[in-house]
């Protein structure tokens, strides 16, 4: 970016002086608690490293505590979200004393496109993902003050979009991020194994980050305080997740583990798989997985998450053999059969539904029974639906168009 001369910015006015001036109440919608001492505000920076002559994406600046401190410690340029419109008179000061290296844009970060702020002389030179001084070396921070009820949601959405190298992460650096959250919070993403704190967060995001506490505030550092201590927390992406895997598989394996943490592996994976197949391939997972029937959830690593999460993708995505999907009361070779070059899938016999991809069985199974979507028929019926299903298919054979029926 380029060498930038430092500034001189205007004197920092008091919290007091500053809310008041700006008629500034924080507002219990926007769960907002500004951080404005300049101590606090200069130690958050600091948690950031080094930004000099950075493009740093503040997210919530408030009435621009940080932003100050950001120009202070070397900052290029900083692109400042906030979605408070009260706010931009403050901000706008501080806009007017540093040129054009602040740009202010309204909006609500869960719903904003961020890499539209970056920069094209960045976004058109990628750098390595995997270099070792790649996170370092980015020329772009992120950085935050969030409200807590947004801090988890929009973390998420980053974790996704680094697990798939996407949005801001797209350009082949490893962006760190730095932001404030709920102390009790960015204990449980940090936490290790066998810890009480130890939950899904803690899997999914030690999975693709580097997870560090850099520094605690009292709530008391805010305005106005807050009622709990709030952490300052930073999250750099790893060069490789520890288990290459997708953040859907992960997280479905992580929900369903610690939806009862207290329970054994055996049970807890077992909601994963439908009734019919259950037994077999919960009992195939761990198996697979090299995992005792009673290991609990905090016991286990982020590797031995990840190569559960694996397996369980290798599981769903096998083709189901025709006879897993019949009733057990039905004679399977008297059922299996085939329309042109599909199977049918025979579990319609117990609920057939809109939402299956076959045109021939909704119209069968309207004509069969008279159903209406999502009304599961008698199972007395199994038998007599099945018959009229062989018929149907030799009618079918006969005039070679269903149109015909």
């Amino acid at each position: 970016m380029g060498y930038i001369p430092k500034i001189i910015l205007p004197p920092t006015p008091s919290a007091a002086d500053l809310l008041r001036t700006y008629k500034l109440p924080a507002l219990r919608r926007f769960a907002q608690n500004f951080l404005l001492d300049p101590r606090a505000t200069s130690k958050f920076v600091a948690c950031a490293g080094n930004i000099e002559n950075k493009f740093v994406i503040e997210v919530g600046p408030g009435p621009g505590g940080i932003t100050r401190k950001l120009f202070e410690h070397g900052a290029g340029k900083v692109a400042a979200i906030e979605k408070d419109i009260r706010l931009f008179p403050a901000l706008q000061t501080l806009a007017n004393a540093v040129d054009s290296r602040l740009r202010l844009y309204l909006g609500d970060i869960l719903d904003f496109n961020i890499e539209s702020v970056i920069p094209e002389e960045i976004t058109t030179q990628h750098g390595s993902w995997e270099s070792d001084e790649s996170s370092s070396s980015s020329p772009i921070h992120l950085v935050g003050n969030l409200p807590f009820n947004i801090a988890i949601p929009l973390l998420i959405r980053w974790l996704k979009q680094v697990s798939t190298r996407s949005g801001p992460f797209a350009y082949g650096y490893r962006i760190p991020i730095t932001i404030c959250m709920q102390e009790a919070v960015a204990g449980r993403i940090v936490s290790d194994a066998l810890l009480d704190q130890r939950g899904r967060l803690s899997i999914i995001f030690q999975n693709w980050f580097d997870c560090r506490i850099k520094h605690v505030f009292s709530g008391r550092a805010f305005v106005p305080a807050a009622n709990v201590n709030v952490a300052v927390m930073q999250l750099i992406p790893l060069k490789r997740p520890e288990v290459d895997v997708t953040f859907d598989h992960l997280d479905k394996v992580t929900r369903a583990a610690f939806h009862t943490r207290n329970k054994k592996m055996s049970i807890t994976m077992a909601s994963l798989f439908p009734e019919e197949t259950r037994e077999e391939n919960t009992k195939e997972l761990l198996g697979r997985a090299h995992l005792k029937s009673d290991a609990m959830c905090l016991a286990l690593s982020v590797e031995e998450f990840g190569r559960l999460a694996q397996i369980y993708a290798d599981i769903i995505s096998r083709p189901r053999p025709i006879h897993e999907q019949l009733d057990r009361k039905i004679n399977t070779e008297e059922l299996t059969f085939e329309l042109g070059e599909t199977f049918i899938p025979l579990n319609i016999f117990r609920q057939p539904y809109k939402s299956q991809a076959w045109t021939h069985i909704k119209l069968l199974g309207t004509g069969t029974f008279g159903y209406v979507d999502h009304v599961r028929h008698p199972k007395e019926h199994t038998r007599e639906y099945a018959r009229k299903t062989i018929k149907y298919n030799e009618k079918l054979d006969a005039n070679g168009d269903i149109s015909a029926t």
